[in-house]
């Protein structure tokens, strides 16, 4: 398999790419990004439990259903790119595959075990926030710096399993050899990752400052401004999910 290294500017046309296909199928993605998030949201609600063995098993679930639910969502964008209607059926097909099944179950180990050890470095290294209550006021705020920590420590699990559960899951690569080149994709397009990421945040925050100062100005319940806007954070988190696969698409040949 060859990994490409592409300019940084594509990782605006990713984003771009993404844009598109939910203008193609600006109903089926997002209902289908709804099902991928009650598959990692669902489990990962025993971790806020203050019950060990609970928190510790909603770890673990959300840790290894993450790259079923990774590749049965880009199951679904592969098909809208391909002009095909999106189904939750698409879900269930990382199941099926025996030699696929196994990859990713090894895989969503590898995963769950990342992710209770950065839970856990986090609780050691970043500062307690006790009882703080209401929104970081600045910078030297305990909560900003235990979100940095946080980030910082999980940025080589991001590295690791960026592109690791298409690898595992449409190639059959092991954990080992779809993790390390995972790394290695996301080296090698570090600019293009870095533009992606800035293009996406850039983008999300505009939509999200214009939008909300134009409806603030009809609907002035906070509430009801919620339940409107709701709907186009979802078509956001769309576009971002269905940007993966052309950034997969190009880099892995």
């Amino acid at each position: 398999m060859l990994i490409n290294a592409l300019p940084a500017s594509d990782g605006i046309r990713w984003l771009k790419e993404g844009f598109r296909l939910v203008r193609q199928q600006p109903l089926g993605l997002p209902a289908m990004v709804v099902i991928y998030l009650a598959m990692l949201l669902i489990p990962a609600g025993f971790a806020s439990s203050s019950l060990l063995p609970l928190a510790v098993l909603g770890i673990v679930i959300s840790g290894v259903l993450s790259p079923f639910a990774t590749v049965g969502l880009m199951h679904c964008v592969k098909d809208a790119a391909e002009g095909k209607a999106p189904m939750p059926q698409s879900f269930a097909r990382p199941f099926k595959d025996e030699a696929a099944r196994l990859q990713l179950f090894r895989l969503g180990l590898v995963n769950a075990a990342l992710l209770a050890m950065v839970a856990v470095l986090a609780a050691l290294f970043a500062p307690d926030v006790g009882d703080i209550s209401g929104p970081p006021t600045s910078l030297d705020d305990p909560r900003m710096m235990a979100m940095l920590w946080q980030i910082v420590l999980y940025l080589p699990v991001l590295a690791v399993m960026w592109f690791s559960p298409m690898l595992a899951g449409w190639h059959r690569m092991t954990p080992g050899k779809a993790m390390f080149g995972s790394a290695v994709a996301s080296l090698r397009n570090l600019g293009a990752l870095v533009m992606y990421g800035l293009a996406t945040a850039g983008a999300i925050l505009l939509i999200s400052l214009v939008l909300v100062g134009l409806l603030s100005t009809l609907i002035r319940s906070p509430e009801l401004l919620s339940f409107v806007l709701a709907p186009v954070a979802l078509g956001l988190m769309a576009v971002v999910q269905a940007s993966f696969y052309p950034m997969y698409r190009d880099i892995f040949h």
